[in-house]
């Protein structure tokens, strides 16, 4: 047990430096860069090494308890840095998957209806290219999960977010863990996005930060929706492949009998207890 215990406070801290701390250095390192080179200096490499070597020969001078106490304070700066990051993350998963706060609601709604008149009025690879079904998201990885909802409901009658965490239940755990492992993805990929807005935010004081966070953004949206893509598929296949186990287990199918609309409904039914 001690050993146990042992090991999981190792991986926690590995996670807990590789996602806070470091990152974390990394904003701070570039904000220092920045209140020290300024916009007028941005580029002035030699002006900021003189001036760290100056900080480095202040630092020198102190005793060394004030040493160890700056770098516990800058390393508990980085985690909050860190912290505030990971916060942020859930503001850009909102973005990204369409859920725009309520100022943003005029303009969701008319990005939304510019998508769905796209969609009726061009050709199927086209619309496949802009969702697998009726868009009703403003955003593409909104409405690629939007889509796996639609088409369950459409094939099989079955509300996808009322069932989803029985058939979670009854699928083995490779495949949890495959939906589990992109749905990560997805996570750290809004972290990284997290990050760029940062950087786009520290671009105020040093404009190349600008660049930083632009590359930062755009990283982590293409791997969002590669993420995003990838969750949406294996939702709808797990759909499809234990579907049909889920009603045997609920006692609403019998032998290899395929998931149909009239047993989906059922299992709809079931799970919200008939309300």
């Amino acid at each position: 047990m001690q050993e146990f215990f042992g090991e999981l406070g190792r991986r926690l801290a590995e996670k807990w430096f590789s996602l806070l701390v470091l990152p974390g250095l990394l904003f701070l390192a570039s904000t220092a860069v920045a209140v020290i080179a300024g916009q007028q200096r941005w580029n002035d490499w030699s002006y900021l090494i003189r001036r760290s070597r100056n900080y480095a020969a202040d630092l020198d001078k102190q005793p060394a308890v004030t040493l160890v106490l700056a770098a516990v304070g800058v390393l508990l700066a980085a985690a909050v840095v860190g912290l505030v990051a990971g916060g942020l993350a859930g503001v850009v998963q909102r973005l990204w998957l369409g859920d725009w706060p309520g100022p943003l609601h005029p303009l969701a709604t008319g990005l939304t209806h510019r998508l769905q008149e796209r969609w009726k009025n061009c050709d199927a690879a086209a619309q496949n290219r802009i969702s697998l079904a009726e868009p009703d998201r403003p955003t593409w990885m909104g409405n690629s999960i939007g889509a796996v909802r639609t088409r369950v409901e459409l094939a099989y009658d079955l509300h996808l977010a009322e069932t989803w965490p029985r058939l979670w239940l009854i699928m083995p755990e490779t495949s949890r863990n495959e939906v589990d492992h992109v749905r990560s993805e997805f996570n750290d990929a809004a972290r990284l996005g997290a990050w760029g807005l940062l950087y786009f935010a520290l671009g105020v004081v040093w404009w190349p930060a600008f660049l930083i966070g632009l590359a930062t953004c755009l990283t982590g949206w293409r791997r969002g929706r590669t993420a995003i893509d990838g969750f949406s598929k294996l939702t709808e296949a797990a759909v499809d492949i234990y579907g049909p186990c889920l009603a045997r287990t609920l006692g609403l199918g019998s032998g290899n009998a395929p998931l149909d609309p009239k047993t989906g409904m059922l299992i709809t039914l079931l799970a919200r207890k008939n309300t």
